[in-house]
């Protein structure tokens, strides 16, 4: 390994994250571009969501064992992760039945729905489709209730759906790449 201090050029996040729900994916490893991604019945959500409705996280806490009699000191350890993400927050269109166009995020993610929502990180999500060899992570969640709101105060706002999601399995994503 080389003492050499090396300054990586970073990824910018803006604009470079795309977000698509797939209702069913037969390997969470290896969803097919055809089918999967860009099959019928997904939907990419990137248009949709807004940046503080997608916020995938985890926290890992520490603790420490018990000092055994010879030790002087405590050991510490790690404890379970806790794999989560913040409620979703998508547009809609309030007055418009679910299968309008601008509602098809609210028509596909109903309450109680399990869907795999896969996130690509990297590429430019206007300009760039999603490509076998593409990385993503499958977050496999199921929905709660869809809860229509808006900031009233902000002469901006959208009115939007705000829906909370959790881990079907606990486990949190999976790292994949796209296949054909």
């Amino acid at each position: 390994m080389s003492s050499t201090l090396v300054y990586p050029e970073g990824t910018l996040t803006l604009g470079a994250t795309s977000v698509v729900a797939v209702p069913t994916v037969v390997d969470p490893a290896a969803a097919s571009l055809a089918t999967e991604v860009n099959g019928a019945g997904s939907l990419n959500l990137a248009g949709y969501l807004y940046p503080e409705g997608w916020n995938p996280s985890a926290d890992t806490p520490t603790g420490s064992r018990k000092a055994r009699l010879a030790s002087k000191t405590t050991s510490q350890v790690f404890n379970r992760t806790n794999f989560a993400i913040a409620a979703l927050q998508y547009i809609h269109d309030p007055q418009g039945a679910d299968a309008d166009t601008g509602n098809e995020a609210r028509d596909m993610l109903q309450q109680s729905v399990k869907v795999h929502l896969l996130e690509r990180q990297g590429p430019d999500a206007e300009t760039e489709a999603w490509a076998v060899g593409d990385r993503y992570l499958d977050h496999y969640v199921e929905l709660g209730p869809q809860v229509e709101t808006g900031d009233r105060a902000d002469e901006n706002a959208e009115f939007y759906v705000l829906q909370s999601v959790i881990y079907v399995n606990g486990q949190g994503p999976t790292v994949g790449v796209v296949v054909a």
